[in-house]
C-alpha cells in the first residue's frame, strides 16, 4: 500500500503488477488514491464513510479521467459523505443522467431514425442518401449535440454550406432528408419542434427542359461507336428504351426473355423500379442486336466487375462528352451543349408525344411512371392496362426514328 504524492508524470510511470493489483494512496489527499491490476487498468478510487461504513467509492479510469478531475470528485465524495449524504448515489444519479444526454444526442437519434424508419421502408439507394446527410461531414459537429440544441439556424448553416459547394440541389435534397429526419424525432418525442420546419430551400429547382436534336443524336451515336468497354452499348440501350439509368444499368440476363424474336422483352421487378411497380419492356430489334453482341460473363448484361454491374458513369459521360467533342472538331464544330443521361429519357418521350403522335398514356406506360393524366387519382385505381402492343409499336417507332442517327454515323 505505497504512499506518495501523486503527480500526473508519476502515475504514467507506474507499472501493472506481476500479479493481482495494487494501491497508490496520495499523500496531497490521503483518503484518495490510484489501483493499478496485472491486467494494466487504472482506477482512481476514495475511502470515506458512509453511514459510518469505511467505504471503497470508484471515481473513474484513467487516462479517461485525469488526475486533477479525479482528486476533485474525490474531494466531493468525500463532502457529500460528512454531509450526510452518499457519494454512490450521487454518482449513479450523473450516470443515469450520461446516459440520458446520449440517448437525445443527434447521433444516437439518427442511429435511431436509420434503423427503424430507413432500413425498413426506404429503397438502398435512398437509405444511403439518408446515411450521407445524417452520417457524413455536413453534419459531424452535431453528432454529439443534444438533438433540442439544434436550432434554425444551424440547418440553415449545412444547407448553405452544400450550397456554396455549388451543389443546390444536394442543398435541396439535404433539407427534404433533415426535415423528415426531424420530424419523425418529434413523433418519437425526441424534440418538441422541428427545427426544419420552416426552413425554406436555399435554391428554387429548375426543371431541366433539355432535348437533343436528331443531329446531335448523329454525334453521340458516332462517338459511341468508337468507345470500348459496356458504357457504349449500355447507353444505347438507354437511348432506345428509355428508361432510368440505374435500371438500365443493372439489367440482368435473367430479366431478359425471347431474346432475338419478335416476343422480346425485359421484365423490371418491382424492387428495381422507382416507384417499386414491376415493369414490362418490349425490346425492339435494335436493342436485342446490341444484347446479342454482349458477352455473358456474369449475371449483369453491362457487367462492371465481376460481380456488380456497370458504376463510374462521371467517368465514362465524360469520356463520351470528349470523343464527341474531338469528332466534331475534325469537322470544325464546337462541342455539343452540356447534356446529361436523363436528358436522352426526356428526348425520347418528347419525340414521341410531339412527332410520332403516341398517345400520353402509352408514352407513360413506356416509361413507368404512374403520375401522368391516365394513372393521376381515381383513374390510376381503375387503370391498370398494361398497353403491352401499344408499348412495342411506340418503342418501334421510336427505334425507326433512331434509324436516321445510326445511318448518320456510319
Amino acid at each position: 500500500m505505497p504512499k506518495l504524492r501523486l503527480t500526473a508524470a508519476a502515475v504514467e510511470r507506474f507499472q501493472p503488477p506481476s500479479k493481482g493489483q495494487v494501491d497508490y494512496y496520495d499523500t496531497h489527499l490521503p483518503a484518495f488514491g490510484l489501483r493499478i491490476s496485472y491486467s494494466g487498468t487504472k482506477a482512481w478510487f476514495v475511502m470515506t464513510r458512509v453511514g459510518g461504513k469505511l467505504t471503497r467509492l470508484t471515481l473513474g479510469r484513467h487516462p479517461a479521467l485525469c488526475l486533477a478531475a479525479a482528486r476533485d470528485k474525490a474531494r466531493s465524495a468525500i463532502e457529500n459523505a460528512r454531509s450526510g449524504g452518499d457519494p454512490r448515489q450521487v454518482e449513479a444519479e450523473r450516470r443515469r443522467q450520461q446516459a440520458r444526454v446520449r440517448q437525445t444526442t443527434f447521433a444516437h437519434c439518427a442511429a435511431l431514425f436509420l434503423e427503424r424508419h430507413v432500413d425498413r421502408n426506404l429503397r438502398p439507394n435512398t437509405a444511403r442518401e439518408y446515411r450521407r446527410i445524417l452520417l457524413g461531414p455536413d453534419t459531424i459537429a452535431w453528432q454529439d449535440w443534444p438533438i433540442s440544441r439544434i436550432k434554425k439556424n444551424d440547418v440553415l448553416d449545412v444547407l448553405h454550406r452544400i450550397d456554396s459547394r455549388g451543389a443546390p440541389a444536394a442543398s435541396n435534397r439535404a433539407l427534404a432528408y433533415l426535415s423528415k429526419f426531424f420530424a419523425w424525432c418529434v413523433d418519437a418525442e425526441h424534440v418538441a419542434a422541428s427545427p426544419a420546419e420552416r426552413v425554406r430551400a436555399i435554391s428554387q429547382p429548375r426543371s431541366r427542359e433539355r432535348v437533343l436534336s436528331r443531329e446531335e443524336l448523329v454525334w453521340l451515336w458516332r462517338a459511341l461507336g468508337n468507345m470500348p468497354g459496356p458504357f457504349a452499348p449500355m447507353i444505347k440501350v438507354l437511348l432506345l428504351t428509355g428508361q432510368r439509368r440505374g435500371e438500365v444499368a443493372g439489367m440482368q440476363w435473367n430479366e431478359v426473355r425471347e431474346l432475338g424474336t419478335t416476343r422480346a422483352i425485359w421484365e423490371l421487378p418491382g424492387d428495381r423500379t422507382k416507384n417499386g411497380q414491376p415493369h414490362m419492356v418490349p425490346l425492339p430489334n435494335a436493342v436485342c442486336e446490341i444484347l446479342n453482341g454482349l458477352p455473358r460473363t456474369g449475371p449483369f448484361v453491362f457487367q462492371g466487375r465481376i460481380t456488380s454491374a456497370f458504376s463510374g458513369f462521371s467517368k465514362a459521360k465524360r469520356q463520351v462528352d470528349d470523343e464527341i467533342s474531338v469528332i466534331r472538331s475534325r469537322a470544325d464544330l464546337l462541342p455539343l451543349s452540356p447534356w446529361t443521361l436523363h436528358d436522352l429519357r426526356r428526348t425520347m418521350v418528347t419525340v414521341m408525344n410531339e412527332e410520332l403522335g403516341i398517345a400520353p398514356h402509352v408514352v407513360e406506360a413506356v416509361v413507368n411512371h404512374v403520375s401522368g393524366a391516365a394513372k393521376r387519382g381515381v383513374a390510376g385505381v381503375y387503370n391498370r392496362a398494361l398497353y403491352s402492343l401499344e408499348r412495342r409499336a411506340a418503342l418501334t417507332q421510336w427505334s425507326d426514328w433512331l434509324l436516321i442517327a445510326k445511318q448518320g454515323a456510319r
